[in-house]
């Protein structure tokens, strides 16, 4: 899991909620890889868009919410 599956997730029309995590977790990143936002910035950001209360609330698909999350993670500590 990596940039190209948030992508891929962004891409979605079924999951809305998801489209739209995964389309900011992109903004983020490349705000963060522009020099924008310093590592702790980007993570703690990161960390708020996958908070599980929130992501419960909003989810129906867990295998959708999973891939998510874990791209999330992976592009965390990837970049």
């Amino acid at each position: 899991m990596s940039l190209q599956t948030l992508y891929e997730i962004a891409g979605r029309d079924d999951h809305p909620w998801a489209a739209t995590r995964a389309a900011m977790v992109i903004a983020i990143t490349e705000q963060f890889q522009g020099g924008g936002l310093d590592r702790s910035e980007y993570e703690e950001m990161l960390r708020d868009l996958v908070r599980m209360d929130q992501l419960d609330a909003e989810a129906q698909d867990i295998e959708l919410k999973t891939a998510l999350v874990t791209a999330v993670y992976a592009v965390a500590k990837v970049v």
